[in-house]
């Protein structure tokens, strides 16, 4: 089995498996897979959220999600990828600036997004959990709406679409605290600056893992079902978005890119939305 460091270590221009030959036919002199072919590297934003994407301590990606990227745009012709970090929040707007070229996070497919940016196919499926301290709360909640029935203090991370998802679901918005990343959202539940903390669920539970508890989470929670996530381009760049699915495309179909998902923990998509397209999804998102 490849292991992960194998797949984040340095370029992989000749990448085998499941990907696609390189076509000419999509780039044409000027568009932006052209220039990247050109430059070798191409910039991705990315939250720094493990499993599903980050960065080492000495700047090379890592997560499920930019190692994805990477293999892609080795075999598209461009053997580097050069991960920024940002915030959720941030991202769509570095994307438009053109501080980077795409978007390497697992990032959540949401109406909003949808007509923002091209998405490709969802490629991770979590829905939103629920972080608490034992025995902390008279009674645990199961959703957002409880937590907004009981008035409780709660953290998100910045730009999470989980903020805008809360206030729809009876959270008031002073009771909501905004952190940069999931460690610092389980600092805050742990220093009882909020009485509950939200995010999705394989980003609560590696950190339950690395820290060897002091939280429990709840999941799944019925107001936040999985929908898909995914990398995305400028809607513009439909020569590189094309590309880039025709070869994610090749990598589902052949059972790799499942395989390479349970390389950083995750399972395969829920019954319902096996195979699922970005048009599709996009259709059914609020």
């Amino acid at each position: 089995m490849t292991t992960r460091r194998a797949l984040l270590g340095g370029a992989i221009a000749g990448a085998a498996g499941a990907l696609l030959p390189i076509s000419g036919t999509r780039a044409q002199d000027g568009d932006l897979l052209a220039q990247l072919r050109r430059a070798g590297v191409v910039r991705v934003g990315l939250a720094n959220q493990p499993p599903y994407s980050g960065l080492n301590q000495d700047g090379s990606i890592t997560g499920f999600v930019p190692t994805l990227v990477q293999r892609i745009m080795a075999a598209l012709g461009v053997p580097r990828v050069e991960g920024i970090v940002a915030t959720y929040g941030e991202l769509v707007p570095g994307l438009q600036a053109a501080r980077w070229q795409m978007i390497g996070a697992s990032f959540r497919l949401t109406r909003e997004r949808c007509q923002q940016v091209l998405f490709t196919d969802p490629v991770t499926f979590d829905g939103g959990a629920i972080a608490h301290i034992p025995g902390s709360l008279p009674t645990v909640p199961r959703n957002l709406a409880e937590i907004a029935s009981a008035r409780l203090t709660v953290g998100i991370l910045q730009g999470s679409y989980l903020a805008r998802l809360a206030q729809e679901r009876g959270i008031d918005r002073g009771a909501i605290s905004q952190f940069p990343s999931n460690p610092a959202l389980i600092d805050g539940l742990l220093a009882r600056r909020v009485q509950v903390a939200v995010s999705t669920d394989a980003g609560l539970r590696d950190l339950l893992r690395l820290r060897g508890g002091g939280f429990e989470i709840v999941y799944p929670i019925a107001d936040d079902p999985p929908v898909g996530s995914a990398p995305a381009f400028r809607r513009q760049d439909t020569a590189l978005h094309a590309s880039f699915q025709e070869q994610l495309r090749a990598l589902r179909a052949s059972g790799e890119l499942n395989r390479l998902a349970a390389e950083f923990g995750f399972g395969p998509p829920p019954p319902g939305l096996v195979g699922i397209s970005a048009e599709a999804a996009c259709a059914n998102v609020s």
